[in-house]
């Protein structure tokens, strides 16, 4: 594992700062909705009934993915220097290759590392879009996903079809994921003037 430069923890602090605030916006919208009455909770975890929505198990959930996403990003940022340099110039290699049971092999390490610092992006950007999404519904505008999800939810059991419904919208969203990903690793941050995610010889 590599030192942390303090641009990698800015970088954490970050995360888990829109993090928080994008959970908030998420249940606020949420509840919005709901009080709107054009809304119904799609996650049968915390929902699932009309006009339901568990807040305090929502913000459990959302907790204990933030404990396990943080724990991950750090890794991976410890763990750069051991990521494919493939994936900075070609990220679109990585889409489908995050089928693997153990990240910390040896062997999964090298696309492991990449995709644990695409993941808190793509999550990032799951939750700004059900914020907005959930605004939509509020004010009564046609939104993306309503018309997709009522589909699915005719066709398979509810938790099966909000899985699927997540899938495909974390696929929609992976691939811009993982562009931002490697720009990071190829941008030069800070004042060392060193590679983001792969650090010079001189440095930690």
């Amino acid at each position: 594992m590599k030192t942390l430069h303090p641009r990698h923890w800015a970088l954490v602090l970050g995360f888990v700062l829109a993090y928080a605030v994008l959970t908030m916006t998420d249940a606020a919208s949420t509840l919005l909705g709901l009080e709107s009455g054009l809304a119904q909770e799609a996650n049968p975890h915390v929902g699932g009934s009309p006009g339901s929505f568990d807040l305090n198990r929502f913000l459990w959930i959302n907790g204990a993915v933030l404990l396990l996403l943080t724990g991950m990003l750090l890794w991976s940022l410890g763990s750069r220097h051991r990521i494919d340099p493939r994936y900075l110039g070609r990220p679109g290699l990585a889409f489908w290759n995050w089928l693997h049971l153990n990240p910390f092999s040896p062997r999964n390490v090298p696309r492991a590392a990449f995709h644990h610092l695409a993941s808190p992006i793509c999550v990032l950007g799951m939750k700004g879009l059900a914020t907005g999404n959930n605004l939509l519904i509020a004010a009564g505008i046609p939104d993306p996903i309503t018309a997709m999800a009522r589909g699915l939810y005719a066709l398979a059991p509810g938790w099966l079809a909000y899985w699927i419904l997540i899938f495909i919208v974390w696929l929609v969203i992976w691939r811009p994921s993982l562009e931002l990903a490697a720009w990071f690793l190829r941008s030069r941050w800070g004042t060392g003037g060193a590679p983001f995610g792969i650090p010079s010889p001189a440095s930690p």
